[in-house]
């Protein structure tokens, strides 16, 4: 049978408090059925598993928007579990004493949709309840999420089945409350749902994940039975917290292999197996055992998760805050700086000493975007090398790692530092988590210290959804290694593996064009914002970005009419080619109200600048760049897309990136980006290879298409060469 003729799914909605017996919920499937129909539904709903969304809402906002806190659960018997939500649950458990007040306090205010399908079994529904907290997670109006479990299901015999019903109660689920569950597509483009800890993992992550969590029982295991061996040999004796040297794990992996999705499902596994908060998992007949849950070497530690950029903060601090692994902001997640300073002593005068951690280190920290870390002092960070004062300050630490998206001369690493964490050029070839060995880590001598030393390799492509020839082609313009003929994608082929972060839309061509003119590039991305007929011109979230080659400082710009930073080109009369500036255009500058009329004239503001459409105000603190209304007529930049996805991204490349005798040049003194070109301590010089990766991370922000556009000459003619096809 295909999802075309499958039945539709069973949605019915209705109060916590009224769930007592099946002629409610007959009465509810008669309200929309005839009655041998309605019969059967209410059967499904009683007799078979169940997956069910309870949400309780409170008083809208200040936006006139309510918020939710919600459970999801799936279910054998929806009245008997309904039953113990509400008379068992809130006596050991915070979450369902808070609805239980609100349910005393206003009936009404508290719902349950229980969903239904004659073909639900339990590996069927386990995948719709973890689907569900996925979406419902990105979903805005949702508060707080709970469930304290993560259920994506291997193969199974109705797993074809999945991602069409799926849709199809998705589908129901908004046609009954469009503010709680969003449309489907919105969803699927948001920056939470991206770096949900919901996904489905790879086998190659799976593996990654399992190694980790094998290091993390090795390493707790052996604090435990040493802890237990002092206070038994010494029950009276005061001791110091025992000291052996921190273990640093590196995953290594291009832009697109799914190391914040690694990342991310580790972090939640971490929280309730290892339930550093000192909560129990859940071990309810309806959640899955946790193998390690129960294990007393994993109570009260401490984890962390930092990344140094701030976007991508607002971000994990949204799904930590969401799942309850945070009671606030910057509790788990934070940025490196302050999370170092938290761990320091104090001098004489009780300022922080960068150079005293404490004894008390934390147990764990992960680390997003470890490239990001700063190898030299700089603003708000005193000491010389993050990864090194983090790594003090933390018995294990895991660091995503990936050398090609360096961006900052103050973020670049010293060769003999490099050689040391590096010994055997992992960069290039780590191992595979498969074949990683925990109890052959190495021994890392670095800084005058010992550390323990591990490396795992992601390979699997997940962003870029086209075939491995157009893939690699990416990835020769993006090294700067060379211009070939753009290949005609024949559309991502699938191994024995699926493709379990994207769907089978992901199988259409890749689209890599190259424009005449930055005026039609744009026009280009922005139809990818609107709705068309044809699919294949609609797949969502989709943004312009450029090389940092034009000016941008955070005070209002004198000399623009709109007070903007702007990316602004002409085209010149005479040679035909797009220069940099206004030439001697009248009128210059950013028009909002005829944005894009003039086929001889560029201008867009850089990113952050314009005010929401509706609102008036600048970008939200937990929002997105990407996501918010108003971006869709800035230009981007790696400050704000660096880390996240788009379906279409059109990348104009400024006049730092040239091509000269056959070769892709990089020129320091055509770029803005002063933090990639200034020199280290007066005299290294790391500007090639930043503005390489500058050019490497714009490139691979799009997984469907590639839209170009070069202001150099000699470079956008290759382009056009490369776009040729064969006659």
């Amino acid at each position: 049978m295909t999802n075309n003729e499958l039945a539709k799914p069973i949605v019915i909605n209705l109060p916590l408090a009224d769930f007592t017996t099946e002629d409610k919920i007959y009465a509810l499937c008669q309200h929309e059925r005839e009655s041998h129909v309605a019969r059967y539904a209410a059967s499904l709903l009683l007799r078979y598993p169940t997956v069910y969304i309870v949400n309780a809402q409170e008083q809208r906002n200040k936006t006139d928007q309510s918020k939710y806190t919600v459970y999801v659960g799936e279910t054998n018997n929806i009245l008997r579990r309904s039953a113990e939500h509400i008379h068992i649950d809130p006596k050991n458990r915070k979450d369902w004493n808070d609805i239980k007040e609100r349910l005393e306090a206003n009936p009404e205010s508290v719902t349950q949709y229980v969903i239904g399908h004659e073909h639900f079994n339990k590996s069927l529904t386990l995948d719709v309840e973890n689907k569900l907290m996925q979406y419902m997670l990105s979903s805005n109006p949702v508060r707080a999420l709970n469930n304290r479990q993560t259920n994506a299901q291997g193969d199974y015999f109705t797993k074809n089945e999945f991602e069409g019903l799926f849709s199809e109660i998705w589908l129901e689920l908004h046609k009954q409350n469009p503010e709680l569950f969003p449309a489907e597509q919105i969803i699927r483009d948001s920056a939470l749902f991206k770096a949900s800890p919901f996904h489905q993992l790879s086998k190659e992550q799976l593996a990654a994940e399992d190694t980790i969590m094998q290091v993390l029982v090795d390493e707790f295991g052996k604090e435990s039975h040493s802890k237990s061996k002092t206070n038994a040999d010494n029950k009276h004796e005061e001791k110091k917290p025992i000291s052996r040297p921190s273990s640093l794990i590196f995953v290594h992996g291009a832009a697109g292999t799914g190391k914040t999705v690694l990342l991310s499902h580790l972090l939640y596994r971490i929280y309730n197996e290892i339930a550093f908060d000192g909560t129990d998992a859940e071990t309810d007949e309806d959640s899955a055992a946790l193998s390690t849950s129960g294990n007393s070497i994993f109570k009260h530690k401490r984890a962390y998760i930092l990344v140094n950029h701030d976007q991508q903060v607002n971000v994990y601090n949204q799904i930590a805050t969401k799942l309850g692994m945070q009671t606030a902001a910057n509790k788990v997640v934070m940025k490196p700086a302050p999370f170092i300073n938290e761990f320091s002593g104090r001098d004489e005068k009780n300022n922080i000493d960068i150079n005293r951690p404490l004894d008390d280190k934390a147990d764990i920290v992960l680390i997003d975007e470890a490239h990001l870390l700063l190898t030299q002092g700089r603003q708000g960070y005193r000491g010389k090398n993050m990864l090194h004062d983090i790594l003090r300050r933390a018995k294990v630490v895991i660091a995503v790692f990936d050398p090609h998206q360096i961006l900052q001369t103050a973020q670049q690493w010293d060769k003999d530092e490099l050689s040391a964490l590096f010994p055997n050029n992992e960069l290039e070839s780590a191992r595979s988590a498969e074949t990683f060995d925990v109890r052959n880590m190495s021994d890392l001598h670095a800084w005058g210290e010992d550390f323990k030393l591990g490396h795992i390799h992601l390979t699997q492509q997940f962003r870029i959804a086209a075939d491995d020839d157009t893939i690699d082609w990416i990835d020769n313009l993006a090294s700067g290694r060379s211009i070939d003929r753009i290949p005609q994608d024949m559309g991502r082929v699938y191994d024995s593996e699926p493709d379990i972060h994207n769907r089978d839309e992901d199988c259409k061509p890749y689209e890599i064009k190259v424009f005449d003119s930055p005026v039609e590039l744009f026009k280009a991305i922005k139809k990818h914002e609107q709705p068309q007929n044809d699919d294949r011109l609609k797949r969502g979230l989709s943004r312009v970005v450029a090389t940092y080659d034009w000016q941008y400082s955070n005070k209002e710009n004198p000399n623009n009419p709109e007070y903007l930073w702007c990316v602004e080109m002409h085209l010149d009369p005479d040679t035909k080619h797009w220069k940099m500036g206004p030439g001697t255009q009248q009128n210059q500058g950013y028009d909002p109200y005829h944005v894009d009329e003039r086929a001889d004239y560029f201008c867009h503001p850089w990113n952050y600048q314009l005010p929401h459409p509706t609102t008036n105000t600048g970008l939200k603190t937990t929002e997105v760049w990407a996501e918010a209304p108003q971006t869709i007529n800035e230009v981007g930049s790696t400050f704000s897309i660096q880390g996240f996805d788009l379906n279409f991204v059109g990348v104009i490349i400024g006049p730092s990136v040239k091509f000269r005798d056959g070769k892709i040049v990089f020129d320091r003194s055509a770029s803005k980006n002063r933090a990639a070109t200034n020199r280290r301590d007066g005299n290294i010089d790391y500007s090639q290879v930043n503005l390489r990766n500058e050019l490497n991370v714009l490139l691979k922000r799009g997984a469907h298409g590639l839209y170009l556009f070069a202001v150099d000459p000699e470079l956008q003619a290759a382009l056009k060469r490369a776009a040729q096809t064969e006659v």
